[in-house]
């Protein structure tokens, strides 16, 4: 474990959010009070997670790759590419980083794309190969090899929130883009979670996002968003175009938005029976996945 300064504003002016024991390890998650950035720091580092002795599936789920595990992920598939497909073109290089099953690549690949998927965990890298026949380089994408590639489509569903440095991921795909290159990220939203209060802030996850914290890393790194999706309950997308870095400019009321919402769904989540109704899957396409975009 290893502490950190805010990698928004690059301060260290935090408010301690909760701090809980899990798996031995002592984990303390902040809210950064200039930009509104949640993380834990210290953060969590691979080396952490591997002397636990736990894939990374196993650590995040600890759920085996069934039919009820594939139904969810390609429900999350159809959102990802509803949103995807304006900017999808044939013949184009293709980057999935944190590949999982290869639904989403495979979908990419159909629709003429050359997709090329990098995923750590072995299981769900070799399910992808098998069942898909799609190019996974198994391993960490800090330590794998890509020099000479370039792409015009880079994907990371659910993967940011995962790294201990998220600006270097986001300045190492820019290294790996066209001039003309879109980025799309979709990552679990701060301001609404899905999951229960005592399972917001776990060992997988080092960094909790706002579209508004997202988007300001995002110009740090050389990426200016152009469209975002938010769901009422759960997550948001956001698709980006390669510019060159920025400073972005930060709301100074970000952080308290931030905190009212985290305090209001520890009590909202059990007064509204959020906790039966995000598994009723009429209940989630009509209300729970329901969206806006601007």
């Amino acid at each position: 474990m290893r502490p950190i300064n805010c990698p928004l504003c690059e301060q260290d002016q935090t408010r301690q959010v909760e701090q809980k024991a899990r798996h031995g390890l002592t984990v303390t998650t902040v809210l950064c009070q200039g930009c509104g950035l949640v993380y834990h720091n210290p953060v969590i580092e691979d080396q952490d997670r591997l002397a636990l002795g736990l894939s990374p599936r196993q650590l995040h789920t600890n759920e085996p790759i069934n039919p009820r595990h594939q139904r969810r992920v390609q429900r999350r598939t159809a959102y990802q590419f509803d949103f995807l497909h304006p900017w999808v073109r044939p013949d184009q290089q293709g980057l999935e980083v944190g590949a999982g099953l290869g639904l989403l690549s495979s979908t990419l690949q159909q629709h003429g794309v050359q997709m090329l998927g990098v995923e750590p965990d072995p299981q769900q890298a070799a399910y992808a190969c098998q069942q898909f026949g799609l190019s996974i380089i198994t391993g960490r994408f800090e330590e794998i090899e890509l020099t000479g590639h370039q792409f015009d489509l880079i994907l990371g569903s659910h993967v940011i929130e995962h790294f201990p440095d998220p600006l270097n991921f986001l300045i190492r795909v820019r290294s790996l883009a066209h001039p003309e290159a879109r980025l799309f990220l979709e990552t679990p939203n701060i301001l609404v979670p899905k999951v229960g209060p005592r399972r917001v802030f776990s060992i997988p996850h080092n960094f909790y996002f706002t579209p508004l914290t997202l988007s300001g890393l995002l110009l740090k790194a050389g990426w200016q968003v152009e469209k975002t999706r938010t769901f009422r309950r759960d997550s948001f997308m956001v698709m980006a175009r390669a510019v060159q870095p920025q400073t972005p400019i930060l709301d100074p009321h970000q952080a308290a938005l931030v905190w009212q919402a985290i305090h209001r769904h520890r009590y909202l989540y059990y007064l509204k029976f959020l906790f039966g109704l995000r598994k009723i899957p009429a209940w989630q396409r009509g209300w729970m996945y329901h969206f806006r975009e601007y």
